[in-house]
């Protein structure tokens, strides 16, 4: 209702402070202190949890004054027109709203609905009735204006480089984007702090033939092995060295977990493949044999840590060591032990051949794969949050990977997706996260083509200040 020349006294029966950070709350009886003390929000249609909506006093420098604010900003598309608000001060004989984008003021009566997207301010008189004595705020109610949940995906570059490159790889290294290529007869490094600009570097002792799929970084260098008796290490990424077995060859380098770089190798004394593992990359341990349909080229691998705290590591899909292709989900805790999800369920519905996984948001995040025919399978996007035992579509149409081309709605200033530039499925991609929770794409091959485009993603969640 409007206040115009009647005041609506309020009295508060009880006066109660705000729950200091420390948990702690005081309590007075001052009838002159007119100060903020807390907001709350009635549940309805608009606002279906209340409890989302927590308010505070927070210093606003543009105005060199204190604010009513929800720091943790409600959900996406919460309605805030209509809402059944609660203050309560130190002291109060009345309060209004006063919208200041018109001239209209409204008591709070705890009855009537008042609508926060307006600019608008609260004014409080303390219980002893002096106006001179009066508080007034500003209240401002954060919403998102993004879905948090969604992945936001833009295409930075078509083409990275010409080189028409037989194996490639690309690694989140010195906090750049490394990819590495061969094409059989050279190999070349593009490097790039965006994604979208690249700039050659000048390869030594880097292998010109060998496929690349495996390369991992340890302990701040990387390695790379599928060159039979050799394994190649470098500091930079630019001079490379290698090193010679003679009691075994290497098959692929697995993942970096319990601070040890892991490996496939194969024995010469008995052609038995086994486990071996590193703390430093230059002495290796020759430990126990893999378990029948464990890959040796072309898999999924990623070691992570678990919500429970506990280190993983998980290998998918791949090809054995007779080259039969493999749809099998190794787990193990420690590197030895290994489980076989795939013998209890099935909803990977796709062989992950070449394929890639992050572990990211707490879910472990796969992309691309091929079926029996050796085929790519459509958009190929998986998602698992049950550590790797069970694969979901992610859930929203909106996490597919493409970027929305956005254009005016003709006539007004809305803005409309008008159509997509669709990614290309695909598999012996690389997906790798920078520092700062993006999610890079980069090459691949379909199923007529080498690609060397670059994709990046975002969940908008991770975007936000406060999480």
């Amino acid at each position: 209702m409007k206040f115009n020349s009647i005041r609506v006294i309020l009295i508060f029966s009880t006066v109660v402070f705000l729950s200091s950070c420390l948990g702690t709350t005081d309590v007075t009886t001052s009838s002159t202190d007119a100060s903020f003390s807390s907001l709350t929000f009635k549940t309805n249609d608009s606002v279906p949890n209340q409890s989302k909506a927590v308010f505070s006093l927070e210093y606003d420098s543009q105005i060199n004054d204190s604010i009513i604010v929800n720091l943790d900003s409600l959900p996406y598309n919460t309605l805030i027109n209509i809402v059944y608000p609660t203050f309560t001060f130190k002291s109060s004989a009345s309060a209004y709203i006063i919208y200041t984008d018109t001239p209209d003021t409204v008591a709070i009566t705890g009855t009537d609905t008042i609508n926060f997207s307006r600019p608008l301010k609260i004014r409080n008189v303390p219980a002893d009735g002096d106006i001179k004595k009066s508080r007034e705020y500003i209240v401002k109610v954060n919403v998102h204006k993004v879905e948090p949940e969604l992945y936001v995906w833009k295409q930075l570059t078509e083409s990275v480089e010409s080189d028409n490159a037989a194996s490639q790889k690309t690694i989140w290294f010195k906090n750049q984007l490394y990819y590495f290529l061969n094409n059989g007869s050279a190999a070349f490094l593009y490097t790039s702090a965006n994604g979208t600009s690249w700039t050659s570097k000048t390869l030594s002792g880097f292998p010109i033939n060998s496929a690349l799929g495996d390369m991992l970084q340890f302990a701040g260098k990387l390695y790379l092995s599928q060159d039979g008796a050799k394994i190649y290490s470098s500091a930079d990424g630019l001079s490379w060295t290698n090193k010679i077995m003679t009691e075994y060859t290497f098959k692929s380098l697995l993942f970096d977990f319990d601070s040890k770089i892991w490996a496939v190798v194969q024995s010469i004394s008995d052609s038995k493949l086994r486990f071996a593992n590193s703390t430093d990359g230059d002495t290796w341990i020759v430990r126990g044999e893999i378990p029948t349909n464990f890959p040796v080229r072309d898999f999924a691998s990623i070691s992570f840590t678990t919500r429970n705290g506990k280190p993983k590591v998980l290998v998918i899909g791949g090809y054995s060591s007779d080259n039969t292709l493999l749809k099998n989900r190794w787990s193990s805790e420690d590197g030895m032990q290994w489980y076989d999800f795939s013998t209890e369920n099935h909803s990977l519905d796709s062989l992950a051949v070449a394929a890639s996984v992050i572990s990211y948001d707490d879910k472990l995040l796969l992309f691309g794969g091929i079926n029996r025919d050796n085929q790519i399978v459509g958009e190929y996007y998986r998602q698992s949050i049950d550590e790797g035992l069970s694969w979901q579509a992610p859930d929203t149409i909106y996490n597919r990977l493409r970027e929305p081309i956005i254009t005016k709605v003709p006539g007004t200033d809305k803005d409309t997706v008008a159509s997509y530039i669709n990614f290309q499925p695909r598999n012996y991609q690389s997906v790798v996260l920078d520092n700062s929770d993006r999610i890079y794409v980069v090459g691949g091959k379909t199923n007529t083509k080498v690609l060397s485009d670059v994709w990046t993603g975002k969940l908008n969640r991770k975007n936000f200040i406060r999480q």
